[in-house]
């Protein structure tokens, strides 16, 4: 099987490339010329410089592929207008949808956001697929865009293209250059999360995330969404785990979130307006909290079948691979209890 994944040099891209290549696929992986591709170094892969805001080199990147992995859709870094944020991501996901068309794509795996999941009706049961966003924060740039892209890639799936959407929960894992999921290990591990945000949240291991993309473009039927999760816990007990496999005190503190929504509202403008630089907690990302909840992922394990491992040991992997790559110091290892 000939394969792209875009976003190769990601934490799932990269997990992603690797699932595939253990599979015997052909790997062609798209990345922009400004990015930090070691995450993939040494790997027996085809690489292509591109952008998602140049057609012809997303043209170029599908020709001759039977497969298109989209591990990169666009996500604001910082707050901007709604129609802004919209206007990009739609930008993007024409450019790729034409792209996918003119090359003949047999599938095309698209990964979306779980915020792009909306709440069930009964209060208390875990959401599924056929929850349809909602949020009363309709000026957030990023839970705006990542819709927008879902919705477009659905409607093209209608007229035709052969989409696939995979939703997965927070992962966990090696590869997260960036970091992003990560940040919360990180967090933890250096003791720079004395509170958080109490609430619901559904993790995975990135690698298993990776192998159901695969079994998406295998069996996933075109037009459907797939939530991939794994474990419903809390962001308690979560943060418990993560301080007992890295060997620290968790955080103890719960702060609200309606406060912590204001505390990031005002940090923000305090950043911008007085201290002329980005701030370090942008308001909308709190505001995406609001949208964790539990999943019934049921729907894709029946139909995609994919593992769903332990995940103390995406954490301990993840830890070890920070450690490696000197994210964290060697006084941050893993706990030997573990």
């Amino acid at each position: 099987m000939k394969s792209l994944v875009i976003g190769g040099t990601g934490q799932l891209g990269a997990n992603l490339v690797r699932a595939l290549l253990e599979h015997g696929h052909q790997v062609r992986v798209l990345h922009r010329s400004s990015s930090n591709t070691f995450t993939i170094d040494g790997l027996d892969i085809e690489r292509v410089v591109g952008d998602l805001n140049d057609g012809e080199s997303l043209r170029r990147a599908c020709d001759g592929r039977q497969v298109v992995y989209q591990a990169a859709s666009y996500y604001p870094s910082a707050t901007i207008p709604v129609d802004v944020a919209k206007g990009q991501a739609l930008k993007e996901t024409i450019f790729l949808l034409e792209a996918v068309r003119a090359a003949g794509v047999e599938r095309l795996v698209f990964t979306s956001t779980l915020t792009t999941v909306g709440f069930p009706k009964t209060v208390g049961h875990p959401a599924n697929e056929t929850c349809q966003f909602s949020t009363r924060y309709t000026d957030n740039p990023y839970l705006m865009a990542k819709t927008a892209m879902e919705e477009k890639i659905l409607q093209s799936a209608q007229l035709g293209i052969p989409a696939v959407v995979v939703i997965p929960t927070e992962f966990f894992g090696p590869y997260d250059q960036r970091p992003s999921s990560g940040t919360h290990i990180l967090m933890i591990a250096k003791g720079q999360m004395p509170v958080y945000i109490p609430g619901r949240v559904n993790v995975i291991d990135v690698r298993d995330v990776a192998v159901a993309m695969i079994r998406a473009a295998e069996r996933g039927r075109v037009g459907e969404r797939y939530l991939v999760g794994n474990w419903n816990t809390t962001q308690k007990d979560l943060n418990e785990l993560i301080a007992q496999v890295v060997g620290v005190a968790p955080p103890f503190f719960p702060v609200p979130f309606t406060l912590a929504r204001w505390g990031s509202k005002v940090g923000e403008w305090v950043s911008r307006s007085l201290l002329r630089r980005p701030p370090f907690l942008p308001a909308f990302f709190v505001e995406v909290m609001a949208h964790m909840q539990h999943y019934d992922c049921s729907k894709a394990q029946r139909e995609l079948d994919y593992p769903r491992s332990a995940l103390e040991g995406a954490i301990e992997d993840a830890v070890t691979w920070f450690r490696e790559n000197r994210y964290l110091s060697r006084a941050c290892g893993i706990s030997q209890s573990v």
